[in-house]
């Protein structure tokens, strides 16, 4: 769209867009042309031909962030799965999957055992089993709710009876060295 010379070339409308660009309001160069009933180029003229440039883009920038802030931002409420950034299960580096709950990350295998008990979190005096040994498969029936103490003995275990289905399924020879 072009603009109006003889509207952009009015010393009154010039000052009448300087002066509302630079009150305390804050009004963009929509609600500016809006109010003096003209279009947004011929606004935008006025600011890039009879403003200094510096003063110009500190305005501008002052704007920007403005209209950036409280219920204006973007990202107002967007939490969890709505956020641009929502990553949902991510693995912690030891095998395991966390997520997010109640705030925080946590692992998924102890939020599935909290919700199935009906508890916000697992006491830290527990813990949680994977009964396959799979750290990736959370299905409640995979899990098995354990005190410490416990869940070391049944690792402790399960190494031992490695151990001893390897000699069951060796042959007598393979026996013999073991025992000598």
């Amino acid at each position: 769209m072009s603009i109006s010379k003889e509207w952009v070339g009015s010393a009154p409308n010039q000052q009448a867009v300087l002066r509302l660009y630079r009150s305390k309001d804050m009004l963009t160069v929509e609600k500016i042309a809006e109010k003096l009933s003209t279009t947004f180029h011929n606004v935008s003229h006025v600011l890039r031909h009879c403003m200094p440039e510096a003063e110009r883009k500190a305005l501008a920038k002052v704007r920007y962030s403005a209209s950036k802030t409280g219920t204006k931002n973007p990202m107002t409420g967007k939490t969890g799965e709505a956020h641009h950034n929502w990553q949902g299960e991510c693995p912690d580096g030891y095998g395991y999957l966390t997520c997010l709950h109640g705030g925080k990350r946590q692992f998924v295998h102890r939020v599935v055992m909290a919700t199935a008990l009906g508890l916000s979190e697992v006491p830290e005096a527990l813990d949680v089993h994977h009964i396959d040994g799979n750290p990736l498969n959370n299905s409640l029936d995979n899990l098995a709710l354990v005190t410490k103490a416990g869940h070391r003995a049944i690792h402790y275990l399960q190494v031992k009876d490695s151990r001893a289905l390897q000699l069951k399924k060796s042959t007598i020879a393979d026996a013999l060295k073991y025992m000598t």
